[in-house]
């Protein structure tokens, strides 16, 4: 519901939102369908199976819009897995993403005790004492 499904799909400024006839599950289901199919033809392997750096550069093009596809690859990748991807990492874990609290302790972030407002103050540019133990909602519940 809310969402425009009649056509035309045209290419438009970025202010237009994602012009597609595909939903956004549709889409994303697509364009990992057709990001695999280059890296088998290219490498002989899907994407998850490529070295670090051959799927790094292969980002870089796909995000760049280097890439054809059946599907617009430079609009599936900034509009929607790589917002997804940040909100799966910085995410609370009780919500299934950011396992470990490995981001937030790769960014030093305490989890819920940032709330303090205070202590943001204080700490700026400075390592936060709690920091090293983030602490999810799920830790005081």
């Amino acid at each position: 519901k809310g969402r425009y499904m009649r056509g035309p799909w045209i290419s438009g400024p970025p202010e237009m939102g994602l012009q597609s006839p595909l939903t956004p599950a549709q889409l994303y289901s697509a364009g990992v369908q057709a990001v695999n199919a280059i890296c088998v033809q290219r490498h002989g392997a899907a994407f998850d199976q490529l070295p670090p750096a051959q799927a790094e550069a292969l980002l870089h093009e796909v995000e760049s819009g280097k890439l054809d596809a059946s599907v617009p690859l430079r609009d599936w990748f900034n509009v929607i897995v790589y917002p997804l991807f940040v909100q799966g990492c910085f995410a609370d874990p009780m919500y299934g993403g950011n396992h470990g609290k490995v981001f937030w302790k790769m960014l030093g972030y305490p989890g819920l005790p940032a709330t303090h407002a205070q202590d943001i103050v204080r700490y700026r540019g400075k390592p936060y004492p709690g920091a090293a133990a983030p602490k999810s909602m799920l830790d005081f519940s």
